[in-house]
């Protein structure tokens, strides 16, 4: 029976390939024509990646030029704040250390770097606040220098989460810093270092100063409202006119430190904290939080402090008497 013109085209059943059948194309030339469209994708997707790589090769080289100018930029940055703030002139600090403020939010590698000069910078001497005379009801308002203020601000600023001791552990040296005038609200220095300071006036509220050593600091006129002071050592501190509004003192050493009737310790927590050597007379406890486990027993003038033997927790306190 003949084969009909409208037929599927058929494989040999035994394998054979008959190239000259009447209407029966070639099995080769359809392997060919299949190697072929093969052969012929395969170089189309060969073509188009590699068009893929050499573009990829390009983007990444753009991309690390890119960086390179961008350290590049950093550096010179850091290299132009760093002369700013070298110079005698405040307003120039300042303007360095905003610059630097902004290669930290940038440069995540250089954040450290920035925090350390702004540490170098607070310990070599600075100028003390200078007065605004004016027409006010408690005295002359003070100014800090501009400098101090804008390196403070660096530190204030920081991510204390990815300090290198680990979130806010990083301990600063700052022994002998003048940082009169200056806010510190809401910084997080735990262990600073900070020994024999001038700290005039400055403002401390809600900063977190847990395990810092303060030993023979001047914190006349400071404000530590809401303060995290856990464990300070402020050991012969001048604390004259200071408020603890509501700080945490708890362990805090306060040994042979100056405070006055004005020294305000209304609300805060003085729990496990010393007086050794401390002259307490006419030192106003009203309103403390506690004072449970707290020792006066080498405390001055005990008996002269207003609000103290009755203030809350009293009752576990340590006592000249008690011993």
């Amino acid at each position: 029976m003949a084969d009909s013109p409208n037929a599927p085209d058929l494989l040999p059943l035994e394998g054979g390939d008959d190239a000259t059948a009447a209407g029966q194309p070639s099995t080769r030339r359809w392997l060919l024509g299949i190697s072929l469209t093969v052969g012929l994708n395969l170089a189309i997707t060969v073509a188009a990646f590699a068009g893929l790589s050499v573009q990829y090769d390009s983007l990444s080289l753009e991309q690390d030029k890119l960086s390179l100018e961008q350290n590049k930029a950093v550096t010179e940055q850091v290299t132009s704040a760093s002369e700013m703030i070298s110079s005698d002139d405040f307003n120039a600090q300042a303007v360095g250390f905003r610059a630097l403020e902004r290669v930290a939010r940038i440069s995540p590698p250089d954040r450290d770097r920035v925090v350390d000069l702004a540490e170098a910078y607070l310990t070599n001497g600075r100028p003390i606040a200078k007065d605004i005379l004016g027409y006010t009801t408690e005295g002359p308002v003070s100014v800090a220098n501009v400098g101090t203020q804008a390196a403070v601000d660096v530190i204030r600023g920081r991510g204390s989460e990815e300090d290198p001791e680990g979130p806010g552990e990083r301990a600063f040296k700052l022994p002998g810093m003048v940082v009169e005038a200056v806010r510190f609200h809401g910084v997080v220095m735990r262990k600073t270092q900070g020994q024999m300071c001038t700290a005039r006036m400055s403002v401390w509220n809600k900063a977190d100063l847990r395990g810092s050593d303060f030993w023979g600091c001047g914190f006349k006129w400071a404000r530590f409202i809401d303060a995290k002071l856990n464990d300070v050592t402020l050991t012969e501190a001048d604390l004259e006119d200071a408020v603890f509004t509501n700080a945490d003192l708890t362990g805090a050493h306060l040994d042979r430190v100056r405070i006055n009737e004005k020294t305000v310790f209304r609300g805060a927590d003085l729990s496990h904290a010393t007086f050794a050597g401390t002259d307490l007379t006419n030192t106003n406890f009203a309103d403390v939080k506690t004072i449970a486990d707290a020792d006066f027993s080498q405390a001055i003038g005990v008996e002269k402090a207003r609000n103290l033997r009755n203030a809350q927790g009293a009752a576990s306190a340590i006592w000249p008497w008690s011993k």
